[in-house]
């Protein structure tokens, strides 16, 4: 249960607070750009045990910026990388529409719940978007993370690390890999055969691109890694990049210390409408989809009913590959693929053996 109160500034700084009243849950009003000053706006920056919601301007485009705190990492983590935030961290960036474009989520589904409906809203909201304002949209994104870095109060700093390392990246548009691989991506979808009922102009692109870093020592295991992954989606034959999920699986993600590249998936363009939010795109006849992580509990070991980090990768990876959160290895709950060692979300019915070791790219 938490209070927004009215607008007031941020005194001295130049930087303007806006909140609005809400009575009962968390909520956050996103104000329309007439009401925002060019540069950073801190709309909310009072309870870094909560997040934070910012927004920033410049010309006439605008982007929101949003980060929720959630549950301690597991213990694993936190001696492995003491010096990381202890939480597992949701942020996301909003475009001018309220679209979201860019999520990370820490654990296996959003602290807040209302960013999954969202997702969902925004990925069909996509065939409208057009590829240019995107870029500008991932551009000002950066701008915002790297502002939000150095006039955060201290109190944020879990927060600001995140931003950080997200703001040290390349945007999609100017990162040399991801244009080329884009490039081909939109020549594979017009140059597809057609099949009954498809066509390049509603093609969608999932993949998931695979991250690993060592945990160290821990127990009896000195070989141990952590996976994370980046879900990217395109649409609609464009040479470039719509959306992204950045999934850190309980621990690092992607593109923090330690963690480096190691390979991506993809099943090719699906037609209609995919998600990468979880839930069929009904609006064109149930499109494939994306969802992301186990929904069994996590553990570090994996035993009993649960998954860790490893398992979730393998079946990100799988969902790029089959187009669907129900992918051909299984689901949320019922994945299991057999390959460098054996994953799962349910390692009470299979015995999970060397998911230690990361995944793969099918």
């Amino acid at each position: 249960m938490r209070q927004v109160f009215g607008w007031r500034s941020l005194v001295g700084s130049g930087l303007v607070l806006v909140g609005v009243l809400a009575v009962g849950c968390s909520t956050s009003d996103r104000p329309p750009i007439s009401q925002l000053k060019q540069g950073l706006n801190l709309l909310d920056v009072r309870d870094p045990s909560w997040g934070m919601n910012a927004a920033f301007v410049k010309n006439d485009h605008v982007v929101y910026l949003e980060t929720r705190l959630g549950s301690l990492k597991p213990d694993i983590y936190r001696q492995a990388w003491p010096n990381d935030p202890p939480n597992e961290t949701d942020l996301r960036f909003l475009d001018q529409n309220g679209n979201t474009f860019y999520a990370q989520r820490g654990g296996d589904t959003f602290i807040d719940p209302t960013w999954q409906s969202d997702l969902d809203a925004s990925v069909k909201a996509q065939l409208q978007i057009n590829p240019a304002d995107r870029a500008v949209d991932f551009e000002l994104a950066k701008e915002a993370a790297t502002a939000v870095g150095t006039a955060a109060p201290a109190s944020f700093k879990s927060h600001v690390f995140y931003l950080k390392n997200f703001a040290a990246q390349a945007v999609p548009s100017k990162d040399p890999v991801m244009v080329a691989k884009a490039a081909e991506l939109a020549k594979g979808i017009t140059q597809e055969k057609p099949y009954a009922g498809w066509s390049s102009s509603g093609a969608t692109w999932l993949e998931t691109d695979l991250y690993s870093g060592s945990t160290g020592c821990f127990a009896w295991i000195c070989t141990a890694k952590h996976s994370a992954t980046i879900q990217w989606y395109s649409f609609d034959g464009w040479a470039s990049y719509g959306i992204a999920l950045n999934s850190c699986n309980h621990g690092r993600c992607y593109y923090d210390s330690g963690m480096s590249y190691q390979c991506y998936s993809t099943g090719g363009p699906f037609y209609y409408g995919s998600n990468i939010s979880g839930e069929a795109n009904s609006q064109y006849g149930g499109g494939t989809n994306i969802g992301g992580a186990c929904l069994t509990p996590y553990s570090w070991n994996s035993g009993g009913y649960n998954h860790l980090c490893n398992d979730d990768a393998a079946y990100e990876l799988w969902q790029a590959k089959s187009g669907s959160q129900w992918t051909s290895q299984g689901d949320g709950y019922s994945f299991v693929w057999y390959a460098n060692a054996n994953y799962a979300c349910n390692c009470n019915n299979t015995g999970c053996d060397g998911d230690w070791s990361r995944p793969y790219c099918p």
